[in-house]
């Protein structure tokens, strides 16, 4: 038997949460839920948060 007729496509079944980075997600690929969406890296998640890498004791208040 061939094995391109083995092959299955993967189903796409939603797409990064990330604005900037709308990646598909696939059925069974390891992912982060936030409420109802999902992520498909730490980057993107990170992103997603807002968070930001400061040095401790040096970040600039925001007053």
């Amino acid at each position: 038997m061939s094995k391109v007729l083995d092959m299955v496509a993967p189903d796409v079944i939603d797409y990064c949460a990330n604005e900037e980075c709308g990646a598909e997600i696939y059925f069974g690929q390891p992912v982060t839920k936030i409420g109802n969406e999902l992520v498909c890296s730490g980057k993107c998640l990170i992103k997603k948060l807002g968070a930001v890498t400061v040095i401790a004791g040096r970040e600039v208040s925001a007053e």
